[in-house]
């Protein structure tokens, strides 16, 4: 039950803080005087978006708070548990709207997300007004009513998944099969592309390696006598250094046997000789190695020309040309393995497609069932309101496809299952029903949206209703008839309802009235509640407008003594 409304700088509401009732509570006022802003602050909490329009001039954030009293622990406490949330008597939520369009949102003072503060404050109120009406006049929105109604959301939800599931399996099998052409259609140009790297018996670095020798076969001629003048030079004949350098040593032999001072630098000489000789045997050695075959040079080249080709057509270096054989390899073997994986997907999305079918089939079977369960429910309820033959139906149409060329139709199924509804109603005796959206009289749908809110309300738990406008098109009589059962719906939830009509209002339990005052320079919308006094005084201005006289006084006081009996006897 909500306790209490606190409403900071909202358009014309400055400051209003509301102690609600359980039961009956209703609020009237002059037109304009800010009755649809309560509705507004209340849709905040909804999830409504925020915007700077509807921010107090010279304020620099709306604000709406509402704290509600947990009268019963189910459906709440199996919510709260879902969302492994402790259980709580009572819940405070606030919503805080800042003139950049940013807003902030709290749970028992905890800063929330926006989608939680508005699945909570949607867990307790139902808030019925005349742009809701749209929503049961779309055909479209008439099965998810109706799965609402039968406590079918759930199996609905469950069905959903199981579809989506195999469609997503559907699809991938058909990504697979299309894979599976797209290989078999260039399986000969991948086998020919396999041979052909095969045959070349690629590895990584040779490219380097044959540019290297290529180099040193073309300049072998110059190579071979720069290393043989070397050698010469070096160990080749009596004039070469090795020869000079063994003299020398000799003459450092004879000082440092009578010096020691010279050992050491015999050693270095020493050294210096045997790292000459190495070398000259290398210059020896490489000479001897080099020598030109144009033959051998001419296999190079080639080699090295069908390395650049096959790099032209598979990669920009030969380690992408590898790579790419690699990868055409395990293409060409997956071709093996996609039969069976087609196969084993094909085997699931029948698996998934049968348990869509069959779930479909149990919601459609439970849908048809609960239909005449609906339509007698809403009868009941628009009997009660002044429309005593009116007659409601659920009526349901198979989806269907045709075969191009054909008259052939086959069922087919969909997101929401087998069937497509639409709800009808015949207002009067002798009219064939009629869909929804065809209904001219306002009156007459009012009265159906509150009956139809009022079933889904009480199935989904839902701890307090409000109401704007619900007088919308009908008047005297029958507003009387929705007043006796807005009163009858108090005896079970808290109602809140915004009205102009004085035969609604004379049944509430608790009369607010909201109206404008200018105070200082500023105009602010008050409410307040009403006394015993104050409410006949506000019963009679809505029965004669302005002007209060002791005919309306003595009307609303009549109206007021008829309204408690009344009541009391419709229940």
């Amino acid at each position: 039950m909500l306790v209490e409304l606190r409403i900071k700088n909202l358009a014309i509401l400055d400051q209003v803080e509301l102690l609600l009732e359980p039961g009956f509570n209703v609020f009237t006022g002059e037109t304009g005087a800010g009755k649809s802003m309560l509705v507004q602050a209340v849709h905040l909490l909804l999830g409504a978006k925020g915007s700077e329009d509807l921010i107090r001039t010279g304020a620099p954030e709306a604000e709406v708070e509402a704290r509600f009293e947990i009268v019963s622990k189910e459906p709440w406490t199996s919510w709260l548990a879902e969302r492994e949330l402790p259980f709580a008597n009572e819940l405070l939520l606030r919503r805080v709207v800042s003139r950049s369009g940013r807003s902030r949102s709290y749970l028992n003072d905890q800063a929330a997300t926006l989608k939680f503060l508005a699945a909570s404050a949607q867990e307790l109120i139902n808030l019925s007004g005349q742009h809701e009406h749209q929503t049961f006049l779309a055909p479209e929105n008439h099965l998810h009513i109706l799965d609402s109604f039968a406590g079918l959301t759930d199996f609905a939800d469950d069905f959903r998944a199981a579809y989506h599931h195999w469609r997503q399996l559907e699809k991938s099998w058909q990504q697979l099969q299309q894979r599976q052409c797209s290989l078999e259609n260039s399986k000969e140009f991948l086998i020919f592309q396999v041979q052909e790297l095969d045959s070349a018996n690629l590895r990584p670095g040779e490219e380097e390696e044959l540019a290297s020798e290529q180099e040193r076969l073309r300049h072998a001629t110059q190579l071979f006598e720069a290393a043989r003048a070397g050698y010469d030079r070096l160990y080749g004949n009596k004039a070469s250094l090795i020869t000079g350098l063994t003299e020398v040593k000799k003459n450092l032999e004879l000082l440092a046997r009578f010096d020691a001072d010279w050992s050491a630098r015999l050693t270095k000489v020493a050294d210096i000789i045997l790292e000459l000789e190495d070398l000259a045997f290398d210059l020896r050695d490489y000479s001897s190695s080099l020598h030109r075959d144009p033959g051998h040079l001419e296999e190079i080249d080639q080699r090295l020309h069908l390395l650049q080709r096959l790099r032209r057509k598979y990669g920009s270096t030969l380690t992408e040309v590898i790579d790419y054989l690699e990868k055409t390899r395990q293409e060409l073997n997956s071709l093996d393995n996609l039969e069976l994986e087609l196969a084993e997907l094909a085997a699931q999305v029948k698996a998934a497609c049968q348990s869509a079918w069959e779930k479909a089939e149990i919601l459609s079977q439970r849908r048809r069932e609960a239909a005449p369960l609906l339509a007698a429910a809403v009868e009941t309820e628009i009997h009660g309101l002044a429309m005593p033959q009116a007659r409601f139906s659920v009526k349901f149409w198979p989806l269907r496809t045709s075969f191009e060329g054909s008259e052939v139709q086959q069922k087919v199924l969909g997101v929401n299952g087998l069937d497509q509804v639409e709800f009808f109603l015949a207002p009067n005796p002798g009219e064939d029903p009629k869909p929804l959206s065809r209904i001219a009289s306002g009156g007459e749908l009012s009265r159906l949206v509150l009956g139809l809110k009022n079933i889904l309300a009480i199935g989904a738990g839902v701890h307090t209703s409000i109401f704007d406008e619900v007088d919308a098109g009908i008047g005297g009589a029958t507003a009387t008839v929705v007043g006796q059962k807005l009163r009858r719906l108090a005896q079970t939830q808290q109602i809140i309802c915004i009205t102009h009509l004085p035969h609604i209002a004379c049944f509430a339990d608790t009369h607010f009235r909201v109206e404008k005052q200018v105070i200082g320079a500023r105009t602010v919308t008050m409410v307040k509640k009403l006394t015993s006094e104050e409410r006949l005084q506000e019963l009679a201005r809505m029965l004669g407008g302005a002007l209060v006289t002791d005919a309306t006084l003595a009307h609303a006081k009549e109206m007021l003594t008829a309204a408690r009996p009344d009541a009391e006897a419709l229940s």
